[in-house]
């Protein structure tokens, strides 16, 4: 789906100021992380600096958006709590890109990091109501954010040979989708807005994260792996077909 163009004025300067200053602190911290990871040898050099490509380039798009999407004069806290989950994720598909095996004590260590992150995810909605800066921005930015954590986290677990390879279908769902909806202009369109359907994706998200972060648990048997990422993958195929109908028909969600 996609953001329509909001009807209001250029973004005040004190938002850009404020945005610039957050950006150049989350980068530097991220390059302060990456470097503890390269040095203490959790992560390779290489693969460390693709992360922080990825979050880069995050920035800079997010950047891009800003200055066309967000409605409000300041960035608020819930953006910055997504921001923080941002850099997560990319400091994990670092490691899930270093071609290094996946041993149990860093299996645990990304599965500890990704439900930290999965718990701030409750948070970020609560703080934008609270400050009045509800927007779709504000909703678009998180649910990338979701999608991008989930293919990180289906990439670890393929990488860590607990399921088969299937289970990348998880992550890549989501891109998928927008291919699609880049080659069928209906589905290019928002959904209509219900809050069953919501309710529905959020989660359906959630569903994802709880079934790989079991996946890529050492201690999760692996009968049980492929039982619990099939069951996922079920239910994310059941909300993508269910949003594709409703956007083809053109009726609301029901």
């Amino acid at each position: 789906m996609s953001i329509r163009t909001l009807p209001h004025a250029p973004p005040a300067p004190a938002l850009l100021r404020e945005a610039h200053a957050v950006f150049a602190r989350s980068f530097g911290l991220a390059v302060a992380a990456t470097a503890l990871l390269v040095i203490g040898g959790a992560v390779r050099t290489l693969p460390a600096v693709a992360g922080l490509m990825l979050f880069g380039g995050l920035l800079v798009a997010l950047e891009r958006r800003l200055a066309d999407h967000h409605p409000f004069p300041r960035l608020g806290a819930a953006n910055r709590i997504t921001l923080v989950r941002a850099a997560v994720a990319c400091l994990m598909a670092s490691r899930a890109l270093d071609p290094a095996p996946l041993g149990a004590a860093d299996r645990w260590v990304l599965v500890a990091v990704a439900a930290a992150a999965l718990l701030l995810d409750g948070t970020d909605g609560w703080a934008a109501r609270r400050q009045g800066l509800v927007s779709a921005f504000g909703a678009r930015f998180d649910m990338e954010i979701d999608a991008f954590a989930i293919a990180v986290l289906s990439v670890a677990v393929v990488e860590a040979a607990a399921a088969p390879c299937w289970v990348l279908a998880i992550g890549a769902m989501r891109y998928l989708y927008l291919a699609l909806g880049r080659a069928v202009p209906l589905l290019g369109r928002p959904p209509p807005p219900a809050a069953f359907a919501d309710r529905r994706r959020k989660a359906i998200a959630v569903v994802q994260s709880v079934a790989l972060l079991a996946a890529l648990a050492p201690a999760t048997p692996l009968t049980w792996v492929s039982a619990i990422c099939a069951a996922a993958l079920v239910l994310l195929a059941y909300s993508f077909a269910a949003d594709i109908v409703v956007q083809l028909s053109g009726r609301p969600h029901g």
